[in-house]
């Protein structure tokens, strides 16, 4: 909570929302926005308050922007640690175009679902086991399907809405099978495929192998998480880039950072928002791509 000087301060630059000169309202801004999401909650209550639209709009723009400077630094600081938990980063995207509902309960959904799986299994089950196990849990307890008719819509992305309605894409489905499969210590990560996002089972027996000395020799299998956790090989992977005419690369079989998946996402949405005509949705997120 602000200070009560502060709290006057606030309140006083608010009042002052109406300014006419728009060289002296832009320093009444500046001073509002250096406050940061402390003045969040005061500007909402002027919002309600206010019966100009002109007014309204310039309250709206305030929030917009604290709200998008909070989602920069915050992101800029999870995007910075080369541990990651992909589970927060799909977190803070969320409660950037979610503010107002219970993310607490989506956090515990995760936690049950990872809770769930910890208890069926055990270091003496192989790899391929292991994520029958996931499978199992994912699929068939939970019930998470893959939206292939329509997953090009923004619904499908949300942690909120993919829990919701157990339905999501391969990017989203994905992001929630790899973080409970890293919470759990398995070797489970994205692999950056055009237009089809799987994740890739690696050989693990040197637990010290960062993410980028991995080799194609250290694959496992591959799992196909929008497909109820299909298994292929990467002969697959080479059938499908033959068929999209795309370069056989080592990128595309081998496993990329929490980041860049994280960066896909943002990436994937800014398309899907062009698509769905939200242009107010893309600027933040092309803020954000910016500032990574």
């Amino acid at each position: 909570m602000p200070h009560v000087n502060e709290l006057n301060e606030l309140d006083a630059l608010i009042s002052l929302m109406d300014e006419p000169n728009e060289e002296v309202f832009s320093e009444i801004r500046k001073k509002v926005l250096s406050y940061g999401t402390k003045a969040i909650p005061l500007l909402e209550e002027a919002w309600v308050n206010t019966f100009k639209d002109s007014d309204s709009d310039r309250i709206e723009s305030v929030i917009d922007e604290i709200r998008v400077n909070e989602l920069i630094v915050n992101f800029s600081n999870w995007a910075a640690d080369d541990n990651a938990d992909l589970f927060n980063g799909y977190l803070i995207l969320n409660q950037y175009f979610y503010p107002k509902i219970d993310h607490k309960y989506y956090v515990d959904q995760f936690e049950k679902l990872y809770r769930e799986t910890w208890l069926e299994i055990n270091e003496n089950l192989t790899a391929l086991e292991k994520i029958t196990v996931v499978n199992h849990v994912f699929y068939d307890i939970h019930r998470y399907i893959g939206n292939h008719k329509k997953s090009y819509l923004s619904d499908n992305y949300f942690l909120n809405k993919v829990v919701d309605f157990k339905i999501g894409n391969s990017l989203s489905l994905g992001i929630l099978y790899m973080a409970v499969s890293q919470k759990l210590n398995l070797p489970v990560f994205g692999v950056n495929l055009p237009g089809n996002f799987v994740l890739v089972y690696m050989d693990n027996d040197n637990r010290n192998t960062l993410l980028k000395q991995y080799v194609r020799d250290d694959v496992l299998f591959y799992i196909n998480a929008a497909n109820r956790g299909a298994i292929f090989t990467h002969n697959e992977i080479s059938h499908y880039l033959k068929q999209m005419k795309l370069d056989i690369t080592p990128e595309f079989y081998l496993p990329c950072s929490n980041s860049e998946v994280i960066k896909r996402f943002i990436s994937e949405l800014i398309v899907t928002y062009k698509k769905e005509n939200k242009q107010s949705k893309i600027q933040p997120l092309a803020k954000l791509l910016e500032a990574l």
